[in-house]
């Protein structure tokens, strides 16, 4: 059997609302199809890692009953993850802080389990199997329940001095007159422009009877950031703004990742970015408004992610390069070279 078919990892990619898992071999190909749940919280709003962790029991046992071996787990966290300890040292949308959940999964199933952030994971799976394959230079940018990046220059994984590079969606833009954040702060990027604030300006614009095109479509139930992206569909004026002021927004903060960094490729993915067939394309034309250079206007690629979820693909591909199973890739990983 061919050993990049042979050797398997039980990906799992926790978001901020839901939960992704399976199987993934080191050529990159998932085995069968990926499982979706939702985040299961207690009553105190905060995501049980422990249930979460039950979700993970059946890929295991499929795992260990297909051809090959099962090398491990490897883990996607929407948040702060330091990737040499696998601890959540923050993250605001599972309102985890210092979560040693890397040490709880590996406890559970005596398994070697990597772990990192959700943008990292995903940046890695383009850089190994997808869009960003031989390049130098880029960054995976989310736009879904939060808003973030991670970065890949000179072809490695950059996370900075503690691991938490690219988290420029809580760069702050308004810390007045601004919305909490979950990550404790107020005004922070994220919060103007992620899915939960289309749906909350959306909720606004319906309760102050500026789109009856809204109030249509939710029919009394809240306003989805589905809904609003629907409106703006069927030419309503008030959903239009909304989304316009988000691109706008989402527009100037890569355009200055691109201004610092001389970037090659940005890749966009997240819930947001499916939410609209066009969505990509309007922020592509709107980010060259920003850019200061000439160069960087006529050469930046800005794409759509390669895999339907990055960050799943990815977990795997941290496993597999960490483990010098995929020994090219050994590089892209290196400040993430112990385990736990």
């Amino acid at each position: 059997m061919d050993p990049l078919e042979s050797n398997l990892v039980v990906a799992v990619d926790i978001g901020g609302s839901k939960v992704a898992l399976g199987i993934i071999n080191a050529r990159g190909s998932l085995l069968g199809e990926a499982q979706n749940h939702l985040v299961p919280f207690d009553e105190r709003g905060i995501a049980d890692p422990e249930a979460l962790i039950e979700l993970v029991a059946p890929l295991v046992e499929q795992a260990h009953s297909l051809p090959g071996r099962l090398c491990g787990i490897g883990l996607s966290v929407c948040g702060n993850i330091d990737p040499l300890t696998g601890e959540a040292v923050l993250v605001p949308n599972l309102h985890w802080r210092n979560m040693p959940f890397g040490e709880m999964v590996q406890r559970r199933f005596s398994l070697p389990v990597y772990s990192a952030t959700d943008v990292r994971m995903a940046a890695l799976a383009e850089a190994v199997w997808g869009a960003a394959r031989n390049l130098k230079h880029f960054a995976w940018v989310t736009l879904g329940t939060g808003f973030g990046a991670y970065l890949f220059l000179n072809k490695r994984l950059f996370g900075g001095s503690h691991g938490f590079a690219g988290n420029f969606g809580h760069n702050t833009i308004d810390e007045i007159n601004g919305y909490p954040c979950g990550c404790g702060r107020r005004g922070c990027l994220e919060t103007f422009v992620a899915g939960p604030a289309i749906a909350r300006a959306g909720q606004a614009a319906l309760d102050e009877n500026r789109s009856p095109v809204l109030s249509q479509l939710a029919g009394g139930r809240p306003v989805t950031t589905e809904m609003v992206f629907q409106a703006e569909a069927l030419g309503d004026p008030a959903a239009g703004e909304i989304i316009d002021r988000v691109i706008r927004m989402v527009s100037i903060g890569l355009a200055g990742l691109v201004n610092i960094l001389d970037l090659e490729l940005i890749i966009l993915g997240g819930g947001v970015m499916r939410a609209s067939a066009n969505l990509l394309e309007r922020i592509n034309r709107r980010t060259r408004d920003f850019l200061e250079t000439v160069e960087a206007r006529r050469d930046l690629r800005i794409l759509g992610e390669t895999f339907s979820n990055s960050a799943l693909y990815g977990s795997a591909a941290n496993f597999f390069a960490l483990t010098d199973i995929l020994p090219e890739c050994s590089q892209f990983v290196e400040d993430a070279r112990r385990p736990l």
